[in-house]
């Protein structure tokens, strides 16, 4: 419910002050629940309000227009409410500025008068101020004591200003006196760096050109030991300081120049007599020069330095005498080991031991008188010789072990061994030139490649002299193909320690070996040629000129696996033999003994080169492969024409003749009698026949198999011909051949009963 406002001039009941709570009460329940700002901006604002009330009525006292005024009293009642308004408005202003504050807004809510609430508040802030003085009175001792406290505090303070004055004064002048010592402290270390360095050239050139007492002394009386080369290495290295300060004028260099040469002097004359004597002593028999070698001339390589270095002409004079006693020392050694070797050498072929030579037909004494021949090694089969090359890591021949089991080798062993002690032995030799005669700086390798033909010239001469020995005299391909191989080998082991100096000692055995396999190869071809007209079997059986040509060309292609040298050679004796074979069946009066012995010897040579897995092996066997087939095909042809002649003539008779038009029915039951009458006991005469001439049971199987299936083959043709035949009588004569056939004398034999009896055959030449 609205309540009327009053009119201006009623009276208006005033709460009084109890009523609201004053800014005093509202102050002390601000400090009781934190909202003294908004109790201190109430009293601040009612104190402005009421300040410019009074202002405002104090004007008003002087306005000719205020109500209480004479003038004003004789204007009408609606000039002094207006006068009111405006008073009214400015405090409306000021309320509208205080209008968020609590108090304020809870005063002007209820209507109660301002004046009256300001004064009341005024006499609470009085009493709140009397309590404060009372309470500061009350505590006016403790005041008095802080006081005192302050004062001593001060005075305390000031006390350790003074002492901390003193003491920033202190640590000023200790500054000053540090920054004094660091200057002096760098110009010390620059001086003494200074000196350290002048220090360290003086004592270098010093100990470079001081030769003193103890050193001339050990030089002149000392044995040359381990002892000798430190004063060698300190005597070096004096003069290696005195040449570098040689161009300087110091004259200490000048007074120590003489003294130093007579050292260096005394010092060569000295190593010289001592590396004179230790390479003499190499001359004394069983002296192992490997050992000397590492055990004192290695030891003591610096002597030989120093002669390189200060006195080359003791230098070359100790080399030239090194070289000349190593090469009387292994030319002395290999030239006893050769003679060694070449008495254990088992004499393998001869001239006479060609491939179409038959041995015994050999005649031998003054009279022609034949003589059994001492059973000697396969001039022709390589064997377990091939051991010689592929095992590498056999040790050399030692000739009294040899000689105590009275063994005996073939040459491509003996080669094999003294070859590989001389690559050894160089190979040795050759590294220690390197590192005995080399100077610090670079090696010498040509003056080294100089010495290193000088000492081993008469050991290769003797090596190239046994290797044409052995070519001129030997007639075996075999071995000398080893020895070309195994020179390969270690031509390879050379190349691998990198020693070049054997290249050419290589090359020349290879240049005496080559020629003469090529001279005892062509022999052979020669001898294949000659046996054309000389050499005639006597059976069906394989030759031993079939054998002899399978294990040497198989031979041949087992050493051929790297190379290719041999194969042209080959292909020439391999179209000769052929020939020969050729040739040699000829000799047999019927075509069938002759393909039986052409079967035969192809076989052979076949399975002679069966194992082998070389290069070039594919067209030697391709070769006698295509040979073989040929020949079984003829074969199996001439097989066939005793038993099945007639059943074969009338096929190619109905081939030739056009067709089966053109032949008469009859004819195909002649044909069909006669094979129906002997066909069983015809295979069984077959099956005999292969087994008595082929003695190989894989070749005589595969040859019978070759003939039954040709058989077959016929047959299935005859009876093709024969359905042709009847289908041409026309359809309704009959349906299948037993029922044409019923006015024959017989029936046709099936080929299916004929494949059941062939099978019967199939493992008689089994393994």
């Amino acid at each position: 419910m609205n309540t009327p406002e009053p009119s201006v001039g009623a009276a208006v009941a005033v709460p009084t002050p109890d009523a609201l709570p004053t800014p005093v009460q509202g102050f002390s329940l601000a400090r009781r629940n934190s909202q003294k700002p908004q109790a201190l901006t109430g009293l601040r604002f009612l104190n402005e309000l009421l300040d410019d009330h009074d202002d405002h009525d104090h004007d008003n006292d002087d306005d000719p227009t205020s109500p209480t005024s004479p003038k004003a009293e004789q204007e009408p009642s609606l000039s002094l409410f207006l006068q009111d308004e405006l008073a009214f408005e400015q405090v409306g202003d000021r309320i509208s500025e205080f209008q968020e504050d609590e108090f304020v807004q809870q005063a002007l809510a209820k209507g109660m008068d301002l004046r009256e609430y300001a004064h009341h508040i005024e006499s609470e802030l009085d009493m709140v101020g009397q309590d404060h003085e009372d309470d500061y009175v009350h505590q006016s001792q403790a005041f008095v004591d802080l006081h005192g406290q302050i004062k001593s505090c001060d005075e305390i303070l000031e006390t350790m200003e003074n002492l901390l004055s003193i003491f920033q004064t202190d640590l000023g002048n200790i500054s000053t006196e540090i920054q004094t010592l660091q200057t002096k402290s760098v110009t010390m270390s620059i001086q003494l760096k200074n000196r350290m360095a002048v220090e360290s050239h003086l004592n270098e050139l010093l100990e470079g050109i001081l030769v003193t007492p103890q050193l001339i002394r050990k030089i002149y009386d000392g044995e040359i030991d381990e002892t000798w080369l430190g004063a060698l290495a300190e005597l070096n290295s004096k003069m290696y300081h005195a040449k570098a300060r040689q161009g300087r004028h110091i004259r200490a260099l000048k007074e120590v120049g003489p003294e130093l040469e007579r050292l260096r002097i005394k010092t060569v004359e000295k190593i010289r007599e001592f590396l004179l004597s230790k390479i003499k002593s190499f001359r004394t028999p069983n002296t192992n020069v490997q050992i000397m070698q590492h055990s004192v001339l290695l030891k003591y390589k610096e002597l030989n330095q120093f002669v390189m270095e200060r006195y080359n002409e003791v230098a070359l004079e100790i080399r030239q005498t090194y070289a000349n006693t190593l090469r009387w020392y292994f030319s002395n050694q290999f030239e006893t080991y050769a003679t060694g070797l070449e008495k254990l050498h088992s004499v393998v072929g001869d001239k006479h031991e060609m491939l179409c030579t038959d041995e015994s037909a050999r005649k031998v004494g003054l009279f022609g008188t034949t003589k059994a021949l001492q059973p000697k090694t396969n001039v022709f089969a390589v064997g377990s010789r091939l051991d010689t090359l592929k095992n590498q890591d056999a040790g050399l021949i030692l000739i009294h072990v040899a000689n105590e089991k009275n063994l005996k080798y073939p040459y491509e062993a003996l080669f094999r061994s003294f070859n590989l002690a001389l690559i050894d032995n160089a190979s040795s030799e050759f590294l220690f030139l390197v590192e005995y005669f080399s100077k610090r700086t670079q090696p010498d390798i040509e003056g080294i490649k100089a010495v290193f033909l000088h000492i081993f010239e008469p050991t290769l001469r003797l090596g190239l002299a046994n290797v044409k020995e052995y070519a001129d005299t030997s007639f075996d391909a075999i071995g000398i193909l080893l020895c070309l191989r195994i020179n390969h080998q270690l031509a390879k082991e050379l190349e691998r320690r990198r020693i070049p100096m054997l290249d050419k000692y290589r090359d020349a055995i290879h240049m005496t070996l080559w020629p003469r396999f090529q001279v005892v190869v062509d022999m052979h071809i020669e001898s294949v040629r000659k046996a054309k007209t000389k050499i005639k079997p006597k059976n069906v059986h394989p030759h031993w000129i079939a054998r002899r040509y399978g294990e040497f060309a198989g031979s041949l292609l087992l050493l051929n696996d790297e190379q290719t040298d041999v194969l042209p050679r080959l292909a020439m004796l391999r179209l000769e033999t052929s020939s020969l074979f050729e040739i040699m069946s000829k000799t047999f009066t019927d075509t069938k003994s002759r393909l039986i012995f052409l079967i035969n010897t192809f076989d052979l040579v076949l399975t002679l080169l069966a194992d082998i897995r070389t290069n070039g092996v594919e067209t030697e066997n391709d070769h006698w492969k295509q040979a073989l087939h040929q020949t079984i095909a003829l074969f199996v042809e001439e097989e066939l024409k005793p038993y099945f002649g007639e059943l074969i003539s009338f096929i190619r008779m109905v081939d030739i003749a056009g067709g089966v038009s053109k032949v008469q029915l009859d004819h195909f039951e002649r044909a069909s009698f006669a094979f129906s009458n002997t066909w069983r006991q015809s295979l069984l005469s077959i099956n005999a026949s292969v087994i008595q001439h082929f003695s190989s049971f894989k070749n005589g199987t595969h040859v019978l198999h070759q003939v039954l299936g040709q058989l077959i083959v016929y047959y299935t043709r005859f009876h093709g011909l024969l359905d042709e035949k009847l289908q041409e009588q026309g359809p309704s004569t009959s349906t299948t051949v037993a029922t044409s056939t019923r006015g024959w004398s017989h029936q046709p034999v099936g080929v299916q009963t004929v494949m059941v009896e062939v099978k019967k055959f199939r493992s008689n030449f089994l393994p």
